[in-house]
């Protein structure tokens, strides 16, 4: 059994991909089959490869976006699906409507890298997970954590949103990029420290 996470913005075809591939890239680097990371758009460009201004980067990064094709979002899609990342809190919204179910496994991308964080720092995953020694079990448990974390840890509207770069210049896709992989990061940081 895997890890199954989605990413979800609006048309499956810059954020989303991004966040997907490069997720994967990394968890694959530390977990080799552990995770299976997908996307989708609440809006999708359906069967559109990833945007060249999202793809150039993923290249540059030795990260391969070949084959990719947008998919819509459906409540079917997410019947199988462990913890969404969305990219805006707006795209939260949308997921929970498809999958109420999925309320506290659906955290926008930065709020999860943050959570993790913030959530270690009160007491080290370590010991919050100590026993369970599989990815499964440890992604299993993480979402309950996560979600009362939520709750002590509040933002201002929007810090946990990933600016839309489509039909955007260049720079745009760049900052999306910065912002993604820092949480990237962190996420494939917490999931390496079970080594």
């Amino acid at each position: 059994m895997s890890v199954r996470i989605l990413t979800v913005c609006t048309g499956n075809i810059c954020r989303s991909p991004y966040a997907h591939l490069a997720l994967q890239h990394a968890l694959d680097a530390v977990r080799p089959g552990a995770f299976v990371v997908t996307s989708a758009g609440t809006h999708a460009m359906v069967g559109n490869p990833v945007d060249p201004g999202s793809a150039g980067i993923l290249d540059w990064h030795g990260i391969d976006s070949d084959g990719f094709a947008a998919r819509q979002i459906s409540e079917q899609m997410l019947a199988d699906i462990d913890v969404v990342l969305p990219l805006e809190v707006a795209h939260r919204k949308i997921v929970l409507s498809y999958s109420p179910r999925h309320l506290k496994r659906a955290f926008t991308l930065k709020e999860f890298a943050r959570l993790l964080d913030s959530a270690d720092a009160r007491e080290p995953w370590t010991q919050r997970l100590a026993g369970l020694t599989t990815p499964e079990d440890r992604w299993g448990a993480l979402p309950s954590h996560l979600a009362r974390e939520r709750g002590l840890s509040r933002v201002e509207d929007g810090v946990d949103d990933i600016a839309d770069p489509f039909r955007r210049p260049q720079k745009a896709f760049d900052a999306m990029a910065e912002e993604v992989d820092a949480a990237v990061e962190r996420i494939v940081a917490f999931e390496a420290q079970f080594s």
